[in-house]
C-alpha cells in the first residue's frame, strides 16, 4: 500500500467543501418518522399503500400501514405522502477511481486523485446509490475514500472495495501503471503459488472483496467468445481458495465461454460481464449460487464509440467490437430467462453522470427483464449477491435505514428512478427535495 494513504483521509477531510461532510453523530440519534405514500419493501413484489416507518439508530425500528406523523413523540418527522419509498440502489460495478476524462495531473496524483473520487462518490450517493462494490482500483485511494466514509468524516455511499485487479503479467487489469497514472505496483500473478500471495496482499491492504480477470475484455482478442482464459485453471483456484480462507468473496471479469465457466467452477461468488455464457454456465451458476452482473450500461458506452475503441494492438474489428456490444446490451434478458440469478452494476465511474446504476435498470428492461425484476436486482438482488441480504435492499424491520424516495412507483416506470426526492443512508438524511445535482460527466450511452 503507498504510504500517502494514510494520510489520505485526513486530506479529505481538510480539502472536501462542508456538503461533503458527514453531520455530527449526535444529530443520528434522534429518531425519525418518514410518512411515505406508497412503500416497496419487498423488490419485485407490489407496491403496497401508504405506510409510516420509524427509524432509530441507524436502523428501521417500526413499520406500520397508515400514515401517523405522532407515532414518535420528539421524532423528526419526513412528510414523503406524496413519494414512493424504497431501499437505496446497491450497484455491484463501480469504478471509483478511474476517470477517463480527468486531466493528467489528477490521474498522477494520490491526493488529487483521492479528492476526485470522493466527490464522485457523494453525487453517486444523491442520486440514490446507498452501496457500491468498487471492482478495481489500482492506486489505492477507494480505501481511504471508503474509510473516510466509515468514520463519519465525509458523507457517501457504503463502499466494499477490491483494491487492485489480480490477474496473469500483463492481463486485463494487471498492466502497469502509465506515466499519467499514481504509480502502483500491478497485482499480476503467475502460478497458483503467486495468485494466493497476490490475495493475500490485496487483503493486508484492505480489500473486502477479490477481483480477478479470466478473459480480456470486450474490446480485446482475449473477449472473444471462444478465447482460452487467460488464467490457467490452478492459478484461479489458488486465487479462490486463498479469498476463501479469508473469508472474502471473489469477483471474476469474464466475457469467453471458457473463462465464465472456468470461474464458476472454482468458486467465484459473481461473474462480471458474462457475454457469452451458455447452457453449461447456466447450471453451473445455479448450482454455485452465483450471480451475473451483465453491465450494459458500459456496452452501450462502447457502442457509441466503435471507432474509438477498436483496432489497436490486440484489439477487436469494429464489426466484431460491435456484435459484442448487442451480445452485452442483450445479456440481462438471456439470463433472466434462463433462470440465472441477476445482480446489477455499471461498469461506471466519474467519467458518467451518477445517474447510471438508475439507466441500467432500464437497460435490464430494454433486455426482456421485467421491471420489478430489474428494480429487485438493484437493491434485494445486489445485497443477497454481496451477502448482506439480512441487513440491506428490502424494507424490513431491524434492516439499515438505506431509504430513498421518488414521486412515482419506479416498478411502473423507471424513469423515476434519475429524479431523487429523498436519500438517507444508515438512518442519516442525505438530502429532500431534488437531490441529484447537475454532475459533470459524459451523457449517458
Amino acid at each position: 500500500m503507498s504510504p500517502l494513504l494514510p494520510k489520505l483521509s485526513l486530506l479529505l477531510a481538510a480539502a472536501l467543501p462542508a456538503s461533503a461532510l458527514a453531520a455530527p453523530a449526535a444529530a443520528e440519534s434522534q429518531p425519525t418518522v418518514v410518512l411515505a405514500g406508497g412503500l416497496i419493501a419487498e423488490p419485485g413484489e407490489p407496491s403496497l399503500g401508504p405506510h409510516t416507518l420509524v427509524i432509530r439508530d441507524q436502523r428501521l425500528s417500526r413499520i406500520q400501514p397508515g400514515l401517523d406523523a405522532g407515532i414518535e413523540p420528539g421524532a423528526r418527522v419526513l412528510d414523503l405522502s406524496q413519494a414512493t419509498v424504497l431501499p437505496g440502489l446497491i450497484d455491484l460495478h463501480v469504478h471509483l477511481a478511474i476517470d477517463t476524462n480527468a486531466d493528467t495531473t489528477t490521474n498522477a496524483s494520490g491526493p488529487r486523485l483521492a479528492l476526485a473520487t470522493a466527490s464522485y462518490a457523494l453525487r453517486l450517493l444523491r442520486a440514490g446509490v446507498t452501496t457500491v462494490r468498487d471492482t478495481g482500483d489500482n492506486s489505492g485511494v477507494t480505501y481511504a475514500v471508503r474509510d473516510a466514509i466509515d468514520s463519519g468524516l465525509l458523507e457517501g455511499p457504503r463502499i466494499l472495495a477490491a483494491g487492485r485487479i489480480i490477474s496473469r503479467t500483463g492481463g486485463h487489469g494487471a498492466k502497469r501503471a502509465e506515466p499519467d497514472q499514481v504509480p502502483y505496483p500491478p497485482a499480476a500473478c503467475d502460478g497458483p503459488e503467486s495468485c494466493r500471495r497476490a490475495v493475500r496482499q490485496n487483503i493486508e491492504d484492505g480489500a473486502d472483496w477479490i477481483k480477478i480477470t479470466v478473459s480480456g475484455s470486450g474490446r480485446e482478442s482475449g473477449g472473444r467468445p471462444d478465447a482460452a482464459p487467460i488464467l490457467f485453471e490452478d492459478e484461479v483456484v489458488g486465487a479462490v481458495s486463498a479469498a476463501r480462507q479469508a473469508d472474502r468473496p471473489v469477483a471474476a471479469h469474464a466475457h469467453s465461454t471458457a473463462a465464465i465457466n472456468l470461474a464458476l467452477r472454482s468458486g467465484v461468488r459473481t461473474i462480471e460481464h458474462g457475454t457469452y455464457f451458455d447452457q453449461e454456465s447456466v447450471a453451473l451458476f445455479k448450482r454455485q449460487h452465483a450471480y451475473l452482473v451483465p453491465t450494459a450500461f458500459v456496452a452501450r458506452y462502447v457502442e457509441s464509440k466503435l471507432g474509438t475503441f477498436a483496432g489497436g494492438r490486440d484489439g477487436q474489428s469494429v464489426d466484431d467490437l460491435r456484435a459484442w456490444t448487442q451480445a452485452a446490451k442483450a445479456g440481462p434478458g438471456r439470463a433472466w430467462r434462463a433462470g440465472v440469478p441477476l445482480a446489477l452494476g455499471t461498469d461506471g465511474g466519474p467519467s458518467f453522470a451518477p445517474t447510471a446504476t438508475a439507466l441500467e435498470v432500464q437497460y435490464y428492461v430494454d433486455s426482456g427483464v421485467p421491471l420489478p425484476e430489474a428494480v429487485r436486482a438493484a437493491t434485494s438482488g445486489n445485497a443477497d449477491a454481496l451477502g448482506l441480504g439480512a441487513e440491506l435492499g428490502r424494507l424490513r424491520v431491524g434492516y439499515r435505514a438505506d431509504l430513498i424516495a421518488v414521486d412515482g412507483d419506479p416498478q411502473r416506470d423507471a424513469s423515476q428512478l434519475l429524479r431523487m426526492r429523498m436519500v438517507m443512508r444508515q438512518g442519516r438524511l442525505v438530502c429532500l427535495g431534488d437531490c441529484v445535482e447537475a454532475a459533470a460527466g459524459s451523457p449517458a450511452p
